[in-house]
């Protein structure tokens, strides 16, 4: 078993360890939290792919202290961290019942986001330039599904979108990869630490501010915010990144908003078609959020206005066949509050 090779892993590199918790959530990797000989706990990982071994490892040491687990030792696929302990996730909180934890722990977290990337901010290229035909894959997907077609004129749009991101320019940083609500732990006095860096690299700083002008992009866990709420998380995350050429900056993270829910579409058309939930704790379906991800494309006529006028197409079909749509349910933490239109 894998968790016997954590275990065994863990052992070689910082002594005799008791299994206290198999922490595994996904197929990627498997985590547990172990009790080391002198009663203190450690977390222990092994990636089942060596990139993003490497890719993670590379981030315990590179991104700030601050901001992650301390990396304890690392050798044969295994990487021991510092326990952050059982605290809560954004993502808990979001689906909890405390209106102020949850806004407090959302700017928290965006100004957290900001703060990371902004030692390793450099000009540069990206490592690994996204590619424009990704994006199309995931509109021409569910363009296909809801039987809308797709001028070519779009392709011209993703091109722009794509060059932007593959040519940071003053915005590269190194980036966490997977910022999603479940990858980070609220500390008892409201500072975030995230984990979860399999995704790292260099790439363009845009593409973290992206959750939060479309909060949470390639999550599973979807609902509305409070009005203002995306507003305020991105200021957060712009104060503590503090870009050169702010302004350009901004229209930056509008295409790289862009760039993320075009591969979400790809990702999750099988929940749009479906017309289900997410996943069994999300507040939104698969057509809500497909709904709600269209606007934030719609709304960019000006700057790409082939892409623009397919989603508004896309949205329409969408309501025709799952007339509720328009209404994603906010998280549970903010039930009853005024959500964002």
């Amino acid at each position: 078993m894998t968790i016997d090779r954590l275990v065994l892993g863990a052992s070689s590199l910082v002594g005799e360890v008791e299994l206290l918790d198999d922490m595994t959530f996904s197929g990627r990797a498997s985590v547990a939290r172990l009790r080391l000989r002198d009663g203190g706990t450690v977390v222990a990982k092994l990636a089942f792919d060596a990139g993003a071994h490497a890719r993670e490892a590379a981030a315990l040491q590179t991104l700030p202290e601050s901001v992650r687990p301390q990396l304890l030792a690392a050798g044969a696929g295994v990487l021991v961290m510092e326990d952050l302990g059982p605290g809560p996730s954004l993502a808990n909180l979001l689906l909890g019942d405390d209106p102020d934890a949850a806004a407090a722990a959302l700017i928290a977290w965006a100004r957290t986001l900001g703060a990371t990337l902004r030692p390793s901010m450099r000009t540069g290229s990206a490592a690994d330039p996204e590619a424009a035909g990704e994006g199309m894959v995931g509109l021409l997907g569910l363009a296909g599904d809801l039987g809308v077609t797709v001028p070519a004129a779009v392709e011209d749009d993703m091109v722009l979108v794509e060059s932007v991101l593959a040519r940071p320019g003053p915005w590269l940083a190194f980036c966490p990869g997977d910022t999603c609500p479940d990858n980070d732990r609220i500390l008892p006095d409201g500072s975030v630490k995230l984990f979860d860096f399999e995704a790292a690299e260099w790439r363009h700083a845009a593409l973290e501010g992206a959750y939060c002008r479309a909060p949470f992009c390639t999550c599973w866990c979807q609902g509305r915010l409070p009005e203002g709420m995306a507003q305020r998380m991105e200021a957060a995350f712009l104060a503590a990144l503090a870009p050169p050429d702010p302004e350009a900056f901004v229209e930056a993270i509008a295409l790289a908003s862009v760039h993320f829910v075009l591969l979400t579409f790809r990702w999750m058309r099988r929940w749009v078609g479906e017309g289900r939930a997410l996943a069994p704790k999300a507040p939104a379906t698969g057509p809500q959020y497909a709904y709600e991800r269209l606007h934030t494309l719609a709304a960019l006529g000006e700057r790409l206005p082939a892409l623009s006028a397919v989603a508004r197409e896309l949205a329409g079909r969408v309501v025709d066949r799952w007339p509720d749509a328009t209404a994603m349910p906010a998280y549970p933490a903010f039930a009853g509050l005024p959500a964002a239109e």
